[in-house]
């Protein structure tokens, strides 16, 4: 490349943006790639990689900067900074991957969390960030030769790059494709492409038509009994089975709980998806995980059904980033927000069962073990397990600390869903009851250096996906019925069904071999 064309002043402002995007936005990307490089004895893509990286950001950064405007090339520059410095906290810190998916739970936050997530590293960060941003946009010496030669410039310097690039992937396709054909997940790491790539793929989803809105079991009839049923499903929030004493683990995160004899624990229980945004709306829907998509939204769901059918629906929420809209059409909701502890979605419970007798399902959706201020989720009265992290800086805490914490928020939700049971055996006399309750996903504790949750599903680690389950029946039939198969595999693909079954819902829509109580 001649050197000539590197000391243009627009050139050099560009190679050391590349540089700078490379050097320093991407530590996670690299350490990844340099940790299966070496594992692997592929020392030329540990060699290369960076060099081949920078290469590619002065060939795309002199492609779209061919507009002559130095207005653009400094916000350009300045949009570069921020993104990369905001996406790169998080992708080094907590180990998260910005997809569409995160753009979805991003919007869906509210003002508590987004301020949970501000800590002095953040701050850093975006300081940092801000001080170069204002020194580019009002001290830096921008200078530009006149247009054409400026075009040429870049043409020139983007196609040299992208020749060297060509040059270097066709001499090692072979090691490369194969390097990036098993490490497929490394691009989620790249910074800020991929970030800004499924923020495209995010807004494109928004503006591009919605699909006509479509009711579901249109032909659902129930034959309503002298003995009413009453359903409580308790949605928890961040719960992962892995410290769920019922399931194993060596500390006695379930005491309450663990001491009953007549409730069921499935310990191996998939949910649909490592984010709230996700594995809510696809529990509640007739579609299973592998049909999943953004467009299934846009149908009735099982709650829906339930209504029309006549069953009562009472919705609670403690949830910060409340109910994904499966009760927007429900009249009897109360969102609390995250504001208060999960007992208050308790508090009006039977004065809402004496009201009327009816067939009835309630919904409680926890706050739970909603990170990273683990310490919020629980009262003072059960920080059991210490020392504790009690700040949402998880950089500042130990690992044990942090499970500590974690483990404490466990021991809430046992008392939360023990206490739950206890309230339903109360109305057994009126009622058949039922317990359901399971998490909508789990959480990462730091393994591998991931925190957190919400890393797409193909990748996502176990800890994210596997989430703790308990039923408890007052009817005998049904408690035997799921004990003789508790130790096999299900997933939050089989609540619609199992809602059904228990209502005596009759549809066409209704599959018994996923109903877990048939």
């Amino acid at each position: 490349m001649p050197f000539k064309l590197l000391t243009a002043p627009s050139q050099r402002a560009i190679v050391l943006l590349a540089l700078g995007l490379t050097l320093f936005y991407n530590f996670t990307f690299f350490s990844k790639l340099f940790h299966f490089a070496l594992e692997e004895d592929n020392y030329f893509i540990a060699i290369s990689a960076p060099f081949i990286l920078a290469l590619i950001f002065i060939c795309v950064l002199n492609f779209v900067l061919l507009l002559p405007s130095k207005t653009f090339f400094k916000i350009l520059f300045v949009a570069l900074i921020f993104i990369g410095a905001l996406s790169s906290y998080f992708i080094d810190t907590f180990g998260t991957i910005i997809d569409t998916n995160m753009y979805t739970n991003m919007m869906q936050t509210d003002s508590a969390e987004v301020l949970d997530l501000f800590t002095t590293k953040l701050l850093t960060y975006l300081g940092c960030a801000s001080v170069l941003s204002f020194w580019i946009l009002f001290k830096a010496p921008f200078s530009f030769a006149h247009y054409p030669r400026e075009f040429i410039q870049k043409i020139v310097v983007a196609l040299l790059s992208l020749l060297m690039i060509t040059g270097l992937y066709m001499s090692f396709s072979k090691s490369y494709s194969a390097f990036f054909r098993n490490h497929h997940e490394l691009k989620m790491y790249l910074n800020p492409y991929y970030p800004m790539v499924s923020f495209g793929k995010f807004a494109y989803a928004k503006i591009k038509p919605k699909p006509t809105f479509m009711p579901i079991a249109l032909d659902a009839t129930r034959q309503s009994s002298a003995k009413k049923k009453l359903v409580v499903f308790i949605l928890g929030e961040t719960a992962r089975a892995h410290n769920f004493a019922l399931g194993g683990y060596d500390v006695p995160t379930t005491p309450l709980l663990g001491q009953r004899t007549d409730s069921v624990y499935l310990p191996y229980f998939a949910s649909c998806g490592t984010a709230t945004a996700i594995s809510v709306p696809c529990m509640f829907s007739k579609f299973g995980r592998a049909e999943w998509s953004d467009e299934k939204a846009y149908n009735e769901n099982v709650v829906d059904v339930l209504a029309r059918t006549g069953v009562r629906i009472i919705w609670r929420d403690n949830n910060s980033g409340g109910d994904k809209e499966i009760a927007k059409r429900m009249s009897d909701v109360i969102q609390y927000g995250g504001k208060d502890f999960d007992s208050v979605l308790l508090q009006d419970f039977q004065a809402n069962i004496d009201k009327q007798y009816e067939d009835t399902f309630i919904v409680l959706h926890q706050e739970g073990s909603h990170g990273p201020t683990y310490f919020k989720r629980y009262p003072e009265s059960f920080k059991k397990f210490t020392p504790t992290c009690d700040t949402q800086e998880l950089d500042k805490c130990s690992k044990e600390q942090i499970v500590n914490t974690y483990n404490n928020t466990i021991l809430y939700t046992d008392y939360i869903v023990n206490e739950t049971i206890n309230l339903l055996k109360v109305n057994e006399d009126k009622y058949n009851t039922t317990l359901i309750y399971f998490s909508d996903h789990g959480e990462s504790l730091g393994e591998n250096g991931v925190y957190l949750h919400g890393l797409p599903y193909m990748i996502a680690p176990e800890d994210q996906k596997h989430v703790p389950a308990l039923f408890y029946f007052s009817d005998k039939s049904k408690y035997e019925a799921l004990h003789v198969k508790a130790n096999e595999r299900f997933s939050q693909d089989n609540l619609f069904h199992t809602l059904l079954g228990l209502f005596e819902v009759k549809t066409s829509e209704y599959k018994p071999n996923l109903d877990l109580t048939h």
